[in-house]
């Protein structure tokens, strides 16, 4: 058997591509830099902000999580080795934003600060998390450099519910939903998709970036209704024009999926949902199989269906 041609990886200086730390935190809140950090720590963020001032001093970077504003994510870069100057400051800026999460990336982490992560971790509530990622370029037979995040750190979400103070009732329907998603997301991982999956979590829903701020796609267990679903968020400032737009196009959309969608505008909420629902009890262990294959067909169908037209939309000019 011939013998495989495989390239040479690499390592590049930082500094050869972002001289500065603001340089990298600037194309960190492009759409390259938002990939990596789906690719690499499954987190999705939008709505970054640089140098993002609640007090006295400004953070890196200040986001969102995908499809959920009240969820802040801080982001402190570094250059070299972690320091007790920038662990300080991770902890200011997640303190003053009131973030939920928060990422440090340095380029080397000394033991003592993935120490203190974990005891982070390990010690906030569940509705906290922290993450530290090493920083490395690489490059392979002269290619250029691509930038990869090693992560270090990062909850455990099973033991963050265990020493939760929620009750058994609502620690072990959180467990079920982790599981559940874990499984699903593993199962809807063995095809190509369109996009990328965020970490599992505990909540019903499991949400997706499409590509535009505001707008996102979420995945539901509903046990309660026995059912599952998928549904387009919608909730920029101009959500019923955004709205009134697809909606022009609902039976193209229809006649795409071969399903006719749930429409809802809801004037009154800070969001419209356009939705889609299947009488899948997931509650039952002999569902699991058919709600993860539902969701593995469903959701890149709505996603392809529905990202070219909300990147399309038109945002009307303010008065």
């Amino acid at each position: 058997m011939a013998t495989p041609i495989v390239g040479k990886r690499v390592q590049v200086d930082v500094r050869s591509i972002w001289p500065k730390e603001a340089d990298f935190s600037d194309w960190l809140i492009r759409q390259d830099g938002l990939e990596l950090l789906a690719n690499d720590l499954e987190i999705q963020i939008e709505n970054p902000v640089r140098e993002a001032k609640a007090a006295n001093f400004p953070c890196d970077i200040v986001g969102n999580l995908v499809g959920d504003e009240k969820h802040k994510v801080a982001i402190e870069n570094q250059f070299g080795k972690t320091n007790h100057d920038h662990l300080a400051k991770i902890l200011t800026y997640a303190a003053t934003h009131h973030a939920m999460t928060g990422i440090w990336i340095a380029e080397d982490v000394a033991d003592d600060h993935r120490q203190v992560i974990d005891w982070l971790n390990e010690n906030t509530s569940n509705s906290i998390a922290f993450y530290l990622a090493e920083l490395k370029l690489f490059s392979i037979n002269g290619s250029p450099p691509a930038p990869q995040l090693d992560i270090v750190c990062r909850p455990n979400t099973m033991m963050k519910q265990e020493n939760s103070q929620l009750s058994d009732a609502e620690k072990k329907r959180n467990e079920w939903r982790l599981k559940f998603w874990q499984e699903i997301h593993d199962e809807m991982k063995k095809i190509t998709l369109p996009f990328k999956l965020q970490s599992a979590g505990t909540s019903h829903w499991s949400t997706i970036s499409i590509g535009r701020a505001n707008f996102s796609i979420s995945m539901l267990l509903i046990p309660k209704n026995q059912t599952i679903g998928i549904e387009v968020t919608i909730q920029p400032s101009w959500k019923k024009t955004a709205f009134e737009q697809l909606e022009s196009q609902k039976d193209l959309i229809h006649q795409e999926l071969g399903r006719n969608l749930e429409w809802r505008l809801m004037p009154a909420k800070a969001s419209s949902l356009i939705g889609l629902r299947e009488h899948i009890d997931p509650s039952k262990p002999e569902n699991r199989k058919a709600v993860c294959d539902w969701f593995k067909v469903w959701t890149p169908k709505i996603f392809i269906a529905f990202q070219k037209r909300i990147k399309e939309l038109i945002e009307p000019e303010e008065k």
